[in-house]
């Protein structure tokens, strides 16, 4: 694995600088390097969401005694977990818009009329404004097999105020809060 994660000896100098194991006390970043190690990051459903909470700041990496490239390490875990359907709700929405729009943040109607409103052309020079230009990305999209990424829907149950339930494909049900 060309992430070095081998070398952690579970220190934990990692976990105690982490800023997202501040916010999230379940968040240890050296559990995931662990599980990685083991080869159950398949397996473990408690992975997600949290493998996607790092934001890849790389201070673990930078208090690593045994210098393990643990930023590598969690992208490698995610990009598995991507290619074996278990996304985020919220990073499947933001897929679908770069199929829909070839933007993850394509201009509303709103932004368009303010557009106007200030005397520029209704839609700025992207790609979401040209037909040809979004055929290349989705053709794009699908040679690379990202279109495949998108094809399990995922079922959502609201639990409570700011929590759902999802599936991921090939996965348990999890709890993860609202816009993570």
């Amino acid at each position: 694995m060309p992430s070095n994660i081998e070398r952690c000896y579970q220190c934990g100098q990692c976990t105690s600088v982490c800023p997202m194991g501040e916010q999230e006390q379940t968040y240890k970043i050296r559990k995931f390097l662990q599980m990685e190690k083991r080869g159950l990051a398949n397996e473990e459903s408690m992975m997600l969401p949290f493998i996607f909470y790092c934001t890849t700041c790389y201070r673990c990496q930078d208090n690593c005694p045994q210098e393990v490239k643990i930023v590598d390490g969690v992208l490698e875990i995610r990009a598995n977990a991507v290619h074996n359907g278990q996304m985020l709700r919220s990073h499947r929405k933001v897929a679908k818009m770069l199929f829909e729009y070839g933007h993850a943040v394509p201009t509303t109607p709103e932004v368009m009329e303010k557009r106007l409103h200030l005397g520029l052309d209704k839609m700025p020079p992207t790609v979401q404004g040209s037909d040809e230009q979004l055929d290349e990305i989705n053709t794009l999209l699908q040679i690379t097999g990202f279109d495949r990424l998108l094809e399990d829907e995922v079922p959502e149950i609201k639990l409570n105020e700011g929590l759902t339930c999802v599936q991921q494909p090939g996965s348990e049900l999890s709890a993860v809060e609202e816009g993570a």
